[in-house]
């Protein structure tokens, strides 16, 4: 009887024991779920009140086949709130053709930049659709968001890496990136040019604040 109870009293004392320790060895959440709470989606480009044209804002290298154009468009937009119009792109081209739209407006990230994203609504077009960056360095980068190998809206996310420098090189210094220009290179490697055709939406970066020092060095 008296084992019984002295194991009895061992058992009270080891169970909570174990169950404290048990609360304080939880995984403890990573860099990247602390990430999510502090990023936020800014609008780069929603093309609602952005006038693009032909002769401005296209350009490629003019042979006596290529062809494009553009034009902002209002029927069918991408399933994005408040988005009413958006961009159409045609262009006449094949393999080894790049055209390029300008940005109407300068494109400037001033924050942290872990991800691009661009709504493209396809045709199934094997093409391939990138961004120009330029680092706050003023290297330009080409970052391929995907191919318009598809039917419909979809939005097209790439994460920045690491050789795309963005910090301040001093915490007075403050630099930005900015997005030069979207391409699009065609995919058909038929004899003859043929036109190809996608609509573009809502550009946007998830970013953070940039770090900052908040001691002071008068001491």
């Amino acid at each position: 009887m008296k084992r019984s109870s002295a194991l009895f009293l061992a058992l009270c004392f080891i169970i909570p024991a174990y169950s404290q320790e048990s609360d304080n060895t939880k995984t403890p959440p990573t860099a990247e779920e602390i990430g999510d709470k502090v990023y936020f989606e800014t609008v780069l480009e929603d093309f609602e009140s952005t006038q693009f044209t032909t002769e401005k804002n296209l350009k490629f290298s003019v042979t006596r086949n290529q062809k494009g154009e553009l034009a902002i468009r209002d029927v069918y937009p991408a399933p994005v709130s408040n988005s009413k119009k958006y961009l159409g792109v045609k262009m006449f081209g094949k393999y080894g053709d790049v055209f390029k739209i300008i940005p109407e407006k300068e494109l400037i990230i001033n924050k942290y930049c872990r991800t691009l994203s661009l709504w493209v609504y396809g045709k199934r077009f094997a093409g391939e659709i990138s961004l120009i960056l330029q680092d706050a360095e003023k290297r330009n980068h080409r970052i391929i968001m995907g191919s318009t190998n598809f039917l419909g809206w979809r939005k097209m996310i790439v994460r920045l890496d690491s050789d795309i420098k963005q910090e301040d090189d001093y915490l007075s210094q403050k630099r930005s990136m900015k997005v030069m220009e979207i391409q699009y290179r065609p995919a058909n490697r038929t004899v003859q040019p043929v036109w190809q055709f996608f609509y573009l939406d809502d550009l946007t970066a998830m970013v953070r604040e940039k770090y900052t020092d908040r001691q002071s060095d008068d001491w």
